[in-house]
């Protein structure tokens, strides 16, 4: 005995229904979306965290000035210029108080 399976179109459109077709293509427009929506905000955070990264080098250079500066009034020549113009002057002597 022979069994002879016929081809039947049918059978075979039955295991793949449109539904599925439908469903995949509705999920890759809505990944296709999503993707053009997180490429923008890639590119805005670009923007922000490039002007956020030029402020913060300026801070630093602010900064390094102020420290260069500070360091300058603060030397004892400084010290001793400032002072001696308020009419302190060089001590001559100690003199202890008992």
């Amino acid at each position: 005995m022979t069994i002879i399976k016929k081809f039947d179109p049918e059978q075979y459109s039955a295991k793949f229904p449109k539904k599925y077709i439908i469903l995949a293509a509705v999920s890759l427009l809505i990944l296709a979306i999503a993707q053009i929506w997180v490429n923008n905000t890639v590119v805005s955070y670009g923007a922000k965290l490039s002007s956020i990264d030029k402020l913060k080098d300026n801070l630093e250079m602010e900064n390094t000035l102020l420290e260069s500066e500070l360091a300058a009034r603060l030397s004892l020549a400084s010290i001793a210029t400032e002072s001696s113009k308020l009419g302190f002057s060089k001590i001559e002597s100690i003199q202890y108080i008992r």
